[in-house]
């Protein structure tokens, strides 16, 4: 009787009725659907809002995890860590002749070897050049002299700086960091950093020239640097040959006023 009188509320047609979950705008996601043939057998159906699929009542939900196509790993050398200051790197660049790169890696060398603060720091104080070993800075100054036939390196200014009475106005003229103005007085004005500076090994690129040491906060860096223990034997060799032309160049100099431009000169250095 019972089914008799379902069957008489469900005759051949189709009810449908709405799920109990909706979406948020208060739609039904899904609908239930009873139907009755003309056998007299009920079946029950399930359609989602979202999509024409029907899935049977009867059919069993799977709880496998959907597969998930693992992400394809970068390709080998895609990324390549950029390669750090090295006096191997220093000898290759120098071998190459890139002095531009080569005095790069010459500043990070030398802020590597002053130790952890200057590291952070990103420069060095004048105080730290103390820490650096006397090896290394000696095995940087070797690879500029052998790689430009004795011309560059620090040892080489060092020898320029004594001949120039350690007078820095003067030694910067000498290397070429500064340049004469063409001007009826005679005036010297700083080359501008980096494309004013000689980066190539010519006849006319002046003794001395290379490496840069950046003097923005004074010279007490440089002449910590040229004053270094590992110079120290090699200038005891030059010493006399340095006194020597120190003496005649102050013989030449006697009654020449220094000109104005270099006494009023002030230090405002920018590599």
């Amino acid at each position: 009787m019972a089914n008799a009188s379902l069957q008489s509320f469900l005759l051949p047609h189709d009810h449908s009725f709405a799920g109990a979950g909706g979406s948020r705008d208060g739609s039904a996601s899904a609908v239930h659907k009873l139907s009755t043939n003309t056998s007299g057998s009920i079946s029950f159906r399930l359609y989602t809002k979202t999509s024409p699929s029907v899935t049977a009542a009867s059919a069993t939900n799977s709880s496998a995890p959907t597969p998930v196509a693992p992400a394809s790993a970068p390709a080998a050398g895609d990324e390549e860590e950029e390669e750090g200051p090295s006096l191997d790197l220093l000898r290759r660049q120098l071998a190459a002749g890139d002095y531009r790169q080569a005095d790069e890696t010459t500043r990070a060398l030398i802020i590597d070897l002053a130790g952890e603060p200057a590291r952070r720091r990103g420069y060095v104080f004048f105080s730290e050049v103390q820490f650096i070993p006397a090896e290394d800075l000696a095995a940087i100054d070797g690879l500029w002299k052998e790689h430009s036939g004795g011309r560059f390196g620090y040892s080489v200014q060092r020898r320029l700086w004594e001949k120039s009475r350690r007078d820095f106005t003067r030694f910067f003229i000498r290397v070429g960091w500064m340049r004469k103005l063409d001007t009826e007085v005679e005036q010297y004005n700083y080359r501008a950093f980096p494309d004013e500076f000689l980066w190539e090994l010519t006849d006319d690129t002046p003794e001395g020239h290379l490496p840069l040491t950046n003097a923005l906060r004074g010279t007490q860096l440089l002449a910590n640097i040229l004053t270094h223990p590992a110079f120290q034997e090699e200038d005891q060799g030059d010493g006399a040959a340095a006194a020597e032309e120190s003496a005649n160049t102050k013989d030449d100099n006697k009654g020449r006023e220094r000109p104005r431009s270099m006494r009023d000169f002030k230090p405002d250095y920018s590599f």
